[in-house]
């Protein structure tokens, strides 16, 4: 099992001629978070009609169409826009057994994506650990960013933990990433170990977890999983816990895709 999540969350420091080298390293190492022109993995630039398109239907339509088609093309019109760009959009992605289209698959990239970038947006990554934000602040801030779309989550957990080559490429490393800027930027300390893997599937686990939760919240303001992140982000990472979450994370990332799946299955 254990061999299973290392090959998920990839081997940072692996370099010979079995393997390919990975674009982040075992260990924190600032010129990967450099400010690119280009979000990877998306392949335009924030100034191109397909990033504008894109982020009007996170913003405006999302919210009341949710992942569809009808959403993207809802902005589309919106901003005069050819309706017929929404088959160009996400060209290199493949339709699913759940019948979205590639343009939805780039809708959903995309808002992974942006979203991670934006989560850190203006704080330096070399200043004093004290002036660093907390880890639990930046969990939550990442989590109240869904927030407007909250009554999707499970339709775009359902894509995202779907075995496939979207799983394979986008889903497994946005999460990974996600966890490592989340602990890059943050006052958390880092290792250069084991714990490196450890610590990242425990935080892993625990946004897994609080989006989950989150998509079943009906308090105010979604209060109940911002407490629930905190509370398992305390007991994993402050706790020591870290090193049992190994195994649920894998298990939480493969039940998580087979129930999801066969509720849409049994939708549509």
């Amino acid at each position: 099992m254990v061999a299973l999540v290392l090959k998920l969350l990839g081997n940072k420091s692996v370099k010979n001629s079995s393997f390919k080298l990975v674009s982040r390293f075992y260990h924190p190492a600032s010129k990967e978070y450099v400010t690119p022109e280009t979000l990877e993995p998306l392949t335009y630039t924030k100034t191109s009609p397909e990033f504008r398109a894109l982020a009007h239907t996170m913003e405006h339509s999302v919210p009341i169409h949710g992942f569809t088609e009808k959403a993207i093309i809802n902005s589309l019109n919106t901003l005069k826009m050819p309706a017929a760009m929404v088959s160009t959009l996400g060209a290199a992605n493949s339709a699913t057994f759940l019948h979205s289209s590639p343009a939805v698959m780039e809708l959903i990239k995309f808002q992974l994506v942006e979203k991670r970038h934006r989560l850190v947006e203006g704080i330096d990554a070399i200043a004093e650990a004290t002036r660093l934000p907390a880890l639990s602040d930046l969990l939550v801030k990442r989590l109240k960013m869904d927030i407007p779309i909250a009554a999707h989550l499970n339709q775009m957990t359902a894509q995202l933990m779907v075995p496939s080559a979207f799983m394979t490429n986008v889903s497994i490393p946005e999460l990974e990433k996600l966890a490592d800027d989340m602990i890059y930027y943050s006052n958390e300390e880092d290792h250069h170990d084991f714990a490196w893997y450890t610590k990242r599937a425990a935080l892993a686990t625990t946004y897994l977890a609080s989006k989950a939760f989150m998509a079943q919240d009906s308090s105010p303001n979604f209060n109940q999983t911002m407490e629930f992140a905190q509370d398992k982000l305390h007991n994993v990472m402050k706790l020591g816990d870290y090193y049992n979450n190994m195994e649920e994370f894998a298990w939480f990332t493969m039940m998580s895709g087979v129930n999801l799946a066969k509720s849409q299955l049994v939708k549509g």
